[in-house]
């Protein structure tokens, strides 16, 4: 009982202030994360909104100018008919944005490297093939049937 109390005080707080406390409970700001909210008209709507999604998506390295960018491009994706949206679609989206670069750059490394042994051991095999690695090989062969045929 007196968690569901301390639940709705502080998001009467929020919804007075505009913003969560230090103090607001993880299954409150879990609450609001899933409520549908109204998506920013303006410059300045759009600034307080994408705040607030930055900092619930925690990734870390990435510069809020980049995030606000691909949030932009995110509401530009959105239905015509989309003016509610909850946050943490948001979030969940930036955070698979992440983790699909993350997959990017390491396929790309492991192709790259694979390239690499490629034409390492393409190159191995062109030396093996030249005329001058080729013609002592197939001397000695003829050497050695030529003592074979003298010796039967």
């Amino acid at each position: 009982m007196f968690k569901k109390i301390k639940a709705i005080w502080y998001a009467i707080l929020a919804i007075l202030t505009g913003k969560n406390s230090e103090n607001t409970p993880v299954e409150t700001i879990t609450a609001q994360m899933h409520e549908p909210r109204p998506l920013p008209i303006g410059r300045t709507e759009f600034e307080e909104w994408s705040d607030r999604i930055i900092s619930g998506c925690v990734i870390p390295g990435v510069s809020a100018e980049s995030t606000k960018f691909a949030l932009a491009d995110q509401l530009l994706h959105l239905g015509p008919t989309e003016d509610h949206k909850p946050d943490i679609f948001f979030i969940k989206s930036l955070r698979k944005f992440a983790i699909n670069q993350t997959a990017d750059e390491m396929r790309k490394e492991i192709r790259d490297a694979a390239k690499a042994r490629l034409e390492k051991t393409e190159a191995a095999a062109k030396a093996l093939l030249t005329p001058e690695a080729t013609d002592k090989p197939l001397k000695d062969v003829a050497n050695e049937k030529v003592a074979i045929e003298r010796v039967s």
